[in-house]
């Protein structure tokens, strides 16, 4: 019985199985350098990159590019675009019969991808032919291309690569992409043109680079394209011989010279050394559930993968961005990196620690150049490029907020997982910053309730050097998290505070203290403690344990609206505060239950009060507006879609006072009703609550991460079948 078990625990999980291939849309064939929908989106669904790499692949789309993997995509310090449609094409050569092989005249041709590889297959009577794309490291490609001989008699055999680059980007003519182009005895070298053309392409000296792993005989041509033909090998009867090639992609020349040439003696045993590290992943997060269940998990790990970002420019550690394939995502947000790290945690503890640390690497301190006044605070979003003054005004780095305080939930998640008390020593003062910013920063008033606002920033000044109400409040919504939600819709009773230490100005806050933010540091409250607790500091303990109990009574008795019986943010006017009853509920009312700060007695109202398909419990479930909001629109944005980290919270916020059948019910909804959430669509940024139909940016990380998490929480105990 236990062997059977062991076994059946393996096949869930076996790298190998056909139940993880083809995962992701990953077929297409690029045209020009950038190709997008009406949203950003790039028009080809997945880009298959791994270890880190900033650039990427596809599967060809047609037999023309048969023998290829189509592109590659490029990240260009901050946007991706495309270098070719197939910079290196394979024509295969029969020498003894003097023709070329058209690889489409296979009697069987296999063309798919798995977690660690793309692959094709092309099988005749008498040979076989396997092309395999995988990463050897966080610059390098490796593409195995072998050649078998099935029959029974000797084969002679000549391989041909061939490829050109693209020459401008469509919105930019006059832009040429290659610089200059340069062979050596077995490699090319492309230099690209520097250009800093803000929005469309960054590009210093970067370089992208072909070797093969022998001398090659290679021409250019006159647009930078090459050929480049092997010497012929001769295979006796069943015997094989491989090819190794590396495609390497580096931002700037001082990038370039910190790599090495590709050791071909290495190569072999560090794509097993990564195909290992999957296995192992699969292993750790893949537990059981259907197979529909499990395809999910890995498509949602496949996901966070493809938007990893090793070190360059200013990212020092490697993260997770939001979407590879999106337009203005190839940067690391902060609290993405929880959310994100939250579930790295399950299957890669060591790159969900990263993921923290990225930001981490840029919190502020009381000697910060730009502002000490923000010491414990973290920019909203970092990029490859640092421009902290920007944000908002043609730069993609953003210091003029934050973000929701959920660092202490990420680094104690991973905590669970691996117990690396080192890890919690070192965050810990971090998070106790962090916190604490927010009571000095955001709390106006000092009554213990923040409120989300604005950093001082050039940006939230007019051009007299008054305050610009309407900049600090567009940066508060950011703050929040949520956009154009319509707690945060301009108007006469929404004002602005100045916020002053010691007489000094540090920041603004709006005159609204928000639901969602203090059960944010309700829940970190009670995080610490248990770190404390953890690292032996039992004063800690007795002080987080107070203070998390003061926010609860006055999140519960403040917030809290009997008539109603939900949680709502309180606003503040020239005669008064009261709840924000009358705006509608927004999904943030959940947050008060996910934190465990809301009495069973609230919690049990809004449970069976509130998810009712008119409100709460659409389609797709918790949607950011309830359904019979006057504010509901259930396409845009924070104002109607279902962003499935709000699910989770809300989903997790049922479950923790108890409805566990009724929290699984709503995760099953949610992933069987979401468009292309199950099968082989990219996973979305977000969903339209009343029909399912995915919205916005493809490839989202941070709803990759709540799926994994629904798998894991609700979706496991399904059938095996």
């Amino acid at each position: 019985m236990l062997t059977c078990l062991l076994l059946c625990v393996a096949s869930l999980s076996s790298l190998d199985s056909a139940d993880y291939q083809n995962l992701l849309p990953y077929q297409g064939t690029p045209t020009s350098m950038e190709q997008r929908d009406s949203n950003g989106n790039l028009t080809i669904g997945s880009v298959y990159t791994d270890q880190g790499a900033w650039h990427g692949f596809h599967l060809p789309d047609n037999a023309d590019y048969y023998g290829g993997f189509t592109g590659p995509l490029f990240i260009a310090q901050e946007y991706s675009l495309h270098l070719s449609d197939s910079l290196q094409r394979l024509q295969l050569i029969n020498i003894d019969k003097d023709e070329f092989i058209a690889l489409d005249s296979a009697s069987r041709i296999e063309i798919y991808s798995r977690p660690d590889a793309l692959v094709q297959t092309f099988i005749w009577s008498g040979f076989q032919l396997n092309l395999t794309l995988s990463y050897s490291d966080n610059r390098t490609a490796v593409i195995r291309t072998e050649l078998i001989n099935l029959s029974p008699k000797e084969q002679t055999w000549q391989l041909v690569w061939h490829g050109s680059p693209f020459n401008s980007h469509p919105s930019q003519p006059d832009y040429h992409l290659i610089k200059q182009a340069e062979v050596n005895a077995n490699h090319i070298s492309w230099q690209l043109n520097p250009i800093m053309e803000t929005w469309r392409i960054q590009l210093a000296d970067a370089e992208y680079e072909l070797w093969f792993d022998r001398d090659m005989k290679i021409m250019l041509n006159e647009q930078s394209g090459y050929r480049a033909f092997a010497e012929p090998v001769t295979l006796a009867a069943g015997q094989q011989h491989t090819f190794v090639s590396a495609q390497r992609y580096f931002h700037t020349q001082a990038e370039r010279s910190a790599h090495l040439a590709p050791d071909w003696s290495k190569i072999t045993g560090q794509l097993n050394d990564n195909r290992a590290k999957w296995q192992a992943r699969l292993d750790r997060a893949i537990t059981g559930g259907d197979k529909s269940a499990r395809q999910l998990a890995v498509k949602s790990m496949m996901t966070l993968l493809h938007n990893w970002r090793s070190p360059a420019g200013a990212l020092d550690h490697d993260a997770i961005t939001p979407s590879i394939t999106y337009k203005w995502f190839n940067g690391v947000w902060a609290w993405d990196s929880w959310k994100q790290a939250v579930a790295l945690a399950r299957f890669d503890p060591s790159l969900a620690k990263s993921n923290v640390l990225a930001m981490f690497d840029y919190q502020f301190t009381a000697q910060d150049s730009v502002r000490p006044q923000d010491a414990g605070n973290l920019p909203d979003a970092i990029f490859y490029n640092k421009d902290r003054q920007r944000g908002g005004e043609g730069g993609n780095w953003n210091e003029r907020n934050g973000k929701p305080p959920l660092a202490a939930w990420a680094v104690w998640q991973i905590y669970e997982q691996d117990k690396d008390v080192s890890f919690l020593e070192a965050m810990y003062p971090k998070l106790l910053a962090y916190h604490e910013w927010w009571y000095r920063n955001r709390d106006n008033n000092d009554n213990g309730l923040a409120e989300y606002g604005a950093n001082l920033h050039p940006a939230h000044l007019a051009e007299d050097g008054s305050i610009d109400v309407e900049a600090v409040i567009e940066a508060a919504a950011w703050e929040s998290g949520m956009d154009n939600a319509p707690r945060f819709d301009v108007d006469e009773a929404l004002s602005v505070w100045q916020n002053r230490q010691a007489g000094q100005l540090v920041g603004y806050s709006v005159s609204q203290e928000s639901v969602d933010l203090n059960a944010y540091l309700y829940a970190e409250k009670r995080f610490l403690q248990q770190m404390a607790a953890v690292l032996g500091d039992d004063s800690a303990v007795v002080k987080w344990d107070v203070a998390a109990t003061r926010l609860a009574k006055q999140i519960q008795m403040q917030m809290y609206d009997p008539e109603s019986g939900f949680f709502y943010d309180i606003r503040y006017t020239a005669t008064g505060s009261e709840l924000m009853v009358e705006q509608g509920k927004g999904v943030e009312g959940w947050l008060p239950l996910w934190a465990g700060a809301a009495s069973e007695a609230q919690a049990k109202v809004i449970v069976e009060r509130h998810l009712g398909a008119g409100q709460f419990g659409t389609l797709i479930p918790f949607p950011t507006v309830s359904a019979d909001s006057p504010n509901f629109a259930a396409a845009k944005y924070w104002r109607g879609p279902v962003w499935l980290d709000q699910a989770l919270f809300g989903l997790q916020g049922v479950e923790r006072y108890g409805y566990h059948q009724q929290a699984k019910a709503l995760a099953k909804q949610l992933v069987s009703q979401g468009e292309g959430i199950l099968g082989q669509s990219p996973i979305r940024e977000n969903y339209n609550p009343l029909t399912g139909e995915g919205l916005h940016c493809t490839n989202f990380s941070w709803s990759a991460s709540v799926l994994l998490l629904l798998y894991q929480s609700w979706l496991v105990d399904g059938n095996d079948n």
